[in-house]
């Protein structure tokens, strides 16, 4: 088992931080983070937690969001037809957490670029579903990565495009207006941070 853990910053008038925990298992993978800061005046705390199977799947999103007094909750997970908040859903889980342009976290882009591990010119596009912010609701999105060097992707969806620069796990390191403040190896027990919601 293995774990990184990672702070980044926004740097445009949307003032958010995020902190992610990254632990990698025989099993696959969890991401467990926060992102805080504010929107509109209302203090802002979103609280995720993603897990991803052996072959690189998500399998289960748990997402917390609290604007002011205000709470809400989401959970999507994969099964033949996936769960929404327990209701059955067409397509798949989520791949991201998405705000307004540029997303609103950078962390969930290690999702697909690990699963995809795309060749250095080679592009390739995937049907996603992801988190919508501020709505909290699961967005259907074909999303297109193409790998330009050993450490650089650019990402399309829609009218929306970016270059994402990711260090040798993956880890996004910088992303428009995103960068890496921090990065850590630590010990490999997380439990109490990735325990289910």
């Amino acid at each position: 088992m293995t774990t990184r853990r990672v702070a980044w910053r926004r740097s445009d008038e949307i003032e958010t931080d995020e902190v992610c925990t990254l632990t990698l298992r025989d099993t696959g993978y969890s991401m467990v983070g926060t992102v805080l800061g504010a929107d509109a005046g209302a203090p802002l705390r979103i609280e995720y937690q993603v897990l991803v199977d052996r072959s690189g799947l998500t399998t289960a999103a748990h997402v917390r969001d609290l604007r002011g007094f205000a709470t809400r909750t989401l959970a999507v997970e994969r099964y033949r037809e996936g769960r929404v908040d327990g209701q059955r859903r067409r397509g798949s889980v989520a791949e991201g957490l998405h705000g307004r342009r540029p997303r609103l976290q950078p962390s969930t882009n290690t999702l697909p670029i690990r699963r995809l591990n795309l060749a250095i010119g080679a592009s390739q596009t995937i049907k996603a579903a992801w988190v919508r912010f501020p709505e909290l609701e699961v967005v259907k999105a074909d999303q297109t990565y193409t790998r330009l060097d050993e450490f650089t992707y650019r990402y399309a969806s829609g009218t929306f495009e970016g270059e994402i620069s990711v260090d040798d796990d993956g880890l996004v390191t910088v992303y428009e207006v995103w960068k890496r403040t921090g990065y850590a190896v630590g010990p490999d027990d997380t439990a109490p941070l990735d325990a289910q919601r």
